[in-house]
């Protein structure tokens, strides 16, 4: 690299936006010219100046606007800036959703076996670097990133304290078919309550409901 990149950082944990500031203060080859705690702010802030050469901005927001909506945005309105995702959950969905709004780097805060300045680093080299899956985060006996795609769904629409039949319908299923696809998932984890299953999911960030993410924006 020979040329110092802007960044803005995009955080709305005060201590996760501190100390990414400061992971980020020795490098030569970055200058942190904005850190903001809401994504909204981003997006104000880039109609106001010059759009920089990264933003790196967190998933989940408390205020405003959600990060990944957000960088959706800011990459189709200011497509020379690079766009780096982080978060500290471990919802293997968002690798999906980031990647089909052309985002281009994603890292999990608390997983990945690559630093911050690394992905930095291979993101402003031109690399789009995405971990191959979720972290491998335990649900009850077995990692979460085995759960299939259906099985993420299912967990989902639990955390947003749906019935089975509101499942069902959401999942163009039977009744029946939830439960026993409900049934086989408690087998698996080994986690036989539905609140339990819902309450550990939530914590370890497994799934985080699209309420959630999205609503949190509406606070």
């Amino acid at each position: 690299m020979d040329r110092l990149y802007k960044v803005v950082i995009v955080d709305d944990e005060m201590i996760s936006r501190g100390f990414m500031e400061l992971l980020i203060k020795p490098s030569k080859h970055y200058e942190v010219i904005a850190a903001l705690p809401f994504a909204k702010d981003a997006l104000l802030w880039c109609q106001q100046n010059t759009p920089p050469d990264l933003i790196i901005m967190d998933v989940m927001m408390e205020q405003g606007i959600d990060g990944l909506t957000a960088a959706a945005q800011l990459k189709a309105e200011y497509p020379q800036t690079k766009l780096l995702l982080v978060t500290s959950m471990a919802d293997a969905d968002w690798l999906q959703k980031a990647k089909a709004a052309k985002i281009e780097s994603f890292w999990f805060k608390t997983y990945s076996t690559l630093s911050l300045l690394d992905v930095m680093d291979k993101t402003m080299a031109g690399e789009s670097v995405y971990p191959e899956e979720a972290p491998a985060v335990m649900l009850g006996c077995i990692p979460a990133s085995e759960l299939t795609k259906q099985q993420r769904a299912l967990l989902r629409h639990l955390t947003e304290g749906l019935s089975n039949r509101e499942i069902a319908e959401r999942m163009y299923l039977s009744p029946n078919t939830v439960k026993d696809y409900l049934d086989d998932l408690m087998d698996k984890t080994g986690i036989h309550s539905r609140t339990a299953l819902v309450a550990k999911a939530s914590r370890l960030g497994v799934v985080i409901s699209e309420k959630e993410r999205l609503n949190q924006s509406e606070l």
